[in-house]
Formats: structure tokens, sequence, C-alpha cells
């Protein structure tokens, strides 16, 4: 299941950049002109919990965990729908593509694991 070792590198990176962007942020508190200080704490947390949410979707494939199988693609589904909701560069650019190449393994990669999964839990009941 090489596409699972794929996928999970791909989650590993995207936590790894949305890391930088936080420590990037977390360094750049207050010092954001019109930004609140508050504003920029809550987005710092979200970031930070992106980090976390993509690290646990990484180990969690891994384990082919249903549940985790999909926080996963929920993970990615709200990555993608809140990249439109700012202002849109490269960077946004970069993880949107990261983003959707993740997602798209991850729907491949359902039928793949799952099916297989289901085929030996019948045959070990029957």
């Amino acid at each position: 299941m090489r596409f699972i070792k794929v996928t999970q590198a791909l989650l590993y990176l995207n936590a790894a950049i949305w890391l930088v962007f936080s420590l990037t942020t977390l360094f750049r508190l207050n010092n954001s002109g019109n930004t609140s200080v508050a504003t920029q704490l809550v987005i710092l947390i979200l970031m930070a919990g992106n980090v976390v949410a993509m690290l646990l979707s990484g180990w969690g494939i891994g384990r082919k965990n249903r549940l985790i199988y999909i926080f996963a693609l929920i993970v990615m589904l709200v990555n993608i729908l809140l990249t439109f909701t700012d202002q849109f560069g490269f960077f946004d650019l970069a993880t949107l593509l990261l983003d959707l190449a993740i997602l798209t393994l991850l729907v491949i990669g359902w039928k793949e694991i799952f099916r297989s999964l289901d085929k030996n839990r019948q045959s070990e009941t029957s």
C-alpha cells in the first residue's frame, strides 16, 4: 500500500508548512499593522490546530482507522474551503494544490484500504 506512505508523507509535509506559517505568525505577533493581537492569536491557534490535525491524520491513516481516515478527509475539505476565505496568493495556491493531491489520494485509497479490510472481516466471520 504505497499510496498510504505517499499520503502520509504529503500530510507531514503539509503539517510542516503550516508549522512554519504558525511560527511566522507567532514571531510577527503584534507587528501586523491593522490586525489586532486577539485576531492574530485566533489565527495562530487555528494554524497550530491544523498542524496537529494533519499529524494525527498522517498517523491515523497508517493504522487504517476508519474514523481517523474520515477525519483526514474532513480536514482536507475544510482546508480547501478555507483557502478561499482570505487573500489568495502563492502560498495559498501551493497549499491548495497539496490539499487537493492529499484529498485525491484519500478518496482513491478509501476503496483500496477499506474494501480489503471488509473482505478480511467477512472471511473471518464465515
